[in-house]
């Protein structure tokens, strides 16, 4: 069937070259006394409505589709599993079914992940919608003041589409908590999740009594569950969280892709503001930078584009996820106060303006205007000094 819709979309885009083509002829190679003014310029027009259709065609399925393989410096670097096997608390896994059909579908496509799961959360299957997981490295016991990572995923998401990327992130040393109701558009999410780690924290049955670093605890998501993230940064909301334990702290956000329901004005977290250069849903220049990015003035923060990510990059697998590189090293900077990983966002120059994997400002020889949507970093940023010390990270080993 595959097959078939990609034979399909070939011949009605090769037919469309060939009137192109036929078109071409007819208004450049024939004799202009052969055809009459007015009807060379509908012959034109013609043309131009092709070529304008197959432009808009690209541009539509770019957004849609990510066949890219992830590439960059931070890529090559933290893509791939660290030094920590996984394990978990109240995650479980399924074939999709119900509505996961859907995401079955979007997966036989590739536009998320081919291997996804999900859940038993409504309306995946018949338990409560609102459900938290937590994702731990399995030798914990041996390890203190574990950093801890918030995250909630988009709109109408099962907790299972970032099983890539919470997997890669425990595997370096944090706890993960995955909070998800369906419609996640609450920073209520993460107020719950951070909740239910201070319970599992304070549990002297619970694998994870007294590990938790609540100190630094950073929080992410991704579309409406990152603009939540960028919420819960606010310092309006920190005496909520220090009601539930006095010891937790924002150490820092970074969001994917946040949707329209947040702003940067309130933020006071250092934060990463991470948007996709083929996002058709949320506008790299609109959210991230003018409502988000831009706002950002009372905290250390920086504006990412990645090249070719599509709204739903951040559910692929790794080998697709241009985003799995840069999170590791901005978690590991902020969590872990890794020095090689701060490389990519203190000190001048700074690594992030040298992946290919992100839109950078010109390079040209002429003169041109900067990108509007290239790298970079905020005042407090710039003023940051780089960490003092390195961690040592172990051969890398598969997720249980």
């Amino acid at each position: 069937m595959k097959k078939l819709c990609v034979l399909f979309a070939f011949l009605l885009l090769f037919s469309c070259s060939k009137n192109e083509e036929i078109l071409k002829v007819e208004t450049s190679e024939s004799p202009q006394a052969q055809i009459p003014p007015g009807l060379r310029v509908i012959f034109q027009n013609l043309v131009n409505d092709t070529r304008a259709n197959q432009s808009l065609s690209n541009a539509i399925l770019s957004g849609i589709f990510k066949n890219d393989p992830a590439f960059g410096i931070a890529n090559n670097e933290y893509n791939r599993p660290g030094p920590h096997r996984v394990s978990t608390i109240n995650v479980e896994r399924n074939m999709c079914s119900g509505l996961g059909a859907i995401q079955n579908f979007l997966g036989y496509l590739g536009i998320v992940d081919p291997g996804v799961q999900c859940n038993n959360a409504f309306p995946y299957g018949y338990a409560d919608r609102r459900i938290t997981e937590i994702f731990y490295p399995s030798d914990i016991q041996s390890l203190e003041n574990v950093p801890v990572i918030s995250f909630v995923g988009g709109l109408l998401s099962n907790a299972a589409n970032y099983d890539a990327l919470i997997n890669l992130w425990t595997s370096y040393g944090f706890i993960v908590v995955n909070s998800n109701n369906f419609i996640n558009f609450s920073p209520t999410l993460h107020f719950t999740g951070i909740q239910q780690l201070v319970a599992e924290n304070n549990d002297p049955s619970s694998p994870l009594y007294n590990k938790a670093d609540l100190s630094k605890i950073l929080v992410s998501g991704h579309s409406a569950g990152g603009g939540g993230a960028l919420l819960i940064s606010s310092s309006l909301v920190r005496p909520f969280l220090r009601a539930v334990d006095p010891n937790i702290n924002i150490a820092g956000s970074f969001p994917m892709q946040a949707s329209f329901n947040a702003t940067g004005l309130t933020v006071d977290a250092p934060t990463l503001i991470l948007t996709g250069q083929n996002d058709l849903t949320v506008i790299p220049y609109l959210q991230g930078l003018l409502t988000q990015y831009n706002l950002i003035s009372r905290s250390p923060a920086w504006y990412i584009c990645t090249r070719n990510s599509t709204h739903l990059t951040p559910t692929v697998e790794l080998a697709r996820n241009d985003y799995a590189g840069i999170t590791v090293a901005f978690i590991r900077f902020l969590g872990q106060n890794n020095r090689d990983a701060a490389r990519y966002f203190v000190g001048t120059p700074y690594r992030a303006t040298q992946d290919p994997a992100f839109i950078q400002a010109s390079t040209s020889i002429i003169p041109t205007p900067t990108h509007p949507i290239r790298v970079q970093r905020n005042n407090p940023a710039n003023l940051l000094p780089t960490p003092a010390t390195t961690e040592t990270t172990a051969t890398s080993i598969p997720f249980e």
